[in-house]
């Protein structure tokens, strides 16, 4: 069985492991346009801010790959694949019959049109490690800087820039930070530990031009405030990579569509990661692009249609240390209140409880505490909380051992 796997993020590397777990005797070869091995894309902030060297964060050493058998095609992307007869073409020669493939590759960081008008030296996207060291080499030069977008990448990316000495601005759409992992009065909360550290937040703010001579120098917002600087930084989402599944004939919808086999429109193909679309439309996770990875690597090494198993999406959950500051968001945080809830606030954190009509635990956040997250996980979609219970949970100093007696 040879099973080609274009792009080795952590997708594509995942669903190798899993590939060579299940079928010892498969061939696995891995194109991937970088010319690294694998790496904790996570962690590619703590690359800007030079606390950490880029070799530092791989997955695997070198070795490993080799004694696993896995062959890496590395710097070399896919110039063709013939459906006709399952054969892949890559952009430095190499030609390959395959049984299976997985596409896995990825997505590249969304350009909103100040950014991408301007092609000026000084305007940065960090998907890469080559973007985060060219970033880091860059921001030693400046004292400011311009941070497009406020999710979790682009607050880690501020983070380091501040920590670097920069005067970091951050621009978001939204009317909150982290829109999708927090509630109001979270993301108000984190928002002000971030601002205690140096960050400068602009809410309902959209770069409108960037402009320079030589380099960047200045950009308008919509608003017509101008911020000068020579550095910006886009975080402001991404696009999936899909234009091999295109040129495959493959369904794409937000992304490139696939089964609860994680197979796509055509058979035999798979895709996982950032470029996928789930029946359930969820991604965007390092976490979640890993099990879907995993997902296809055992459906890829099956022996017979029958051994495939479902993708079997994760409970919406985000455990995060966000610029050094502890959040956690599980399950349904109800953001616009529409279920009963306790909530407590202090200097040092937030938290927010959710139950349902028959006070079962669905949900809760923490932020700027890990104080109750183990009990209240145990807890989420098996226990009822009483209406005394709920009432006290918003003491700061409630007894969280009270759930498991529940």
């Amino acid at each position: 069985m040879n099973i080609v796997i274009i792009g080795a993020g952590i997708a594509g590397i995942s669903a190798a492991e899993t590939i060579r777990q299940t079928n010892p005797k498969a061939d696995v070869t891995l194109f991937s346009g970088e010319r690294v091995y694998p790496y904790y894309r996570p962690r590619l902030p703590e690359v800007v801010a030079g606390k950490i060297s880029p070799e530092k964060i791989q997955v695997h050493p070198e070795e490993w790959y080799r004694e696993k058998k896995l062959e890496f095609r590395l710097g070399e992307t896919v110039a063709d694949v013939c459906l006709d007869n399952m054969q892949v073409r890559g952009s430095l020669g190499s030609r390959l019959v395959f049984d299976g493939m997985l596409l896995a590759t990825g997505a590249e960081s969304f350009f909103p049109k100040a950014a991408a008008d301007f092609k000026l030296p000084g305007i940065f996207p960090v998907r890469t490690m080559v973007d985060a060291w060219d970033l880091n080499f860059n921001a030693k030069k400046v004292k400011k800087a311009l941070l497009l977008g406020s999710g979790l990448l682009g607050l880690e990316i501020g983070h380091a820039l501040t920590a670097l000495g920069l005067e970091t601005h951050v621009l978001e759409r939204s009317t909150r930070i982290l829109p999708f992992q927090t509630t109001p009065k979270s993301s108000e909360k984190l928002r002000g530990f971030l601002e205690r550290d140096g960050m400068v937040f602009h809410l309902e703010s959209e770069a409108l031009s960037a402009d320079g001579k030589e380099r960047l120098e200045r950009v308008t917002l919509r608003s017509g405030e101008v911020i000068e600087t020579p550095l910006m930084v886009v975080s402001a989402g991404v696009t999936p990579n899909v234009e091999i599944a295109k040129t495959l004939g493959l369904k794409i919808d937000g992304g490139i569509r696939v089964n609860k086999h994680m197979e796509t429109s055509v058979r035999g193909i798979y895709a996982a990661g950032d470029c996928a679309r789930t029946p359930d439309g969820k991604g965007g996770l390092w976490s979640i692009a890993r099990l879907e990875g995993i997902a296809a690597g055992r459906n890829l090494a099956a022996e017979r249609p029958e051994d495939r198993v479902p993708y079997e999406p994760p409970v919406p959950s985000s455990v995060l240390k966000v610029a050094g500051h502890d959040l956690v968001a599980s399950g349904d945080i109800d953001p616009d209140q529409k279920l009963p809830f306790a909530e407590c606030e202090t200097e040092s954190f937030y938290r927010k409880v959710v139950v349902d009509r028959a006070g079962l635990l669905v949900g809760f956040t923490n932020a700027g505490t890990t104080v109750g997250n183990k009990e209240l996980t145990r807890a989420l979609k098996k226990t009822v909380i009483s209406p005394e219970t709920l009432v006290d949970l918003e003491d700061p100093d409630f007894d969280f051992k009270r759930l498991q007696e529940a």
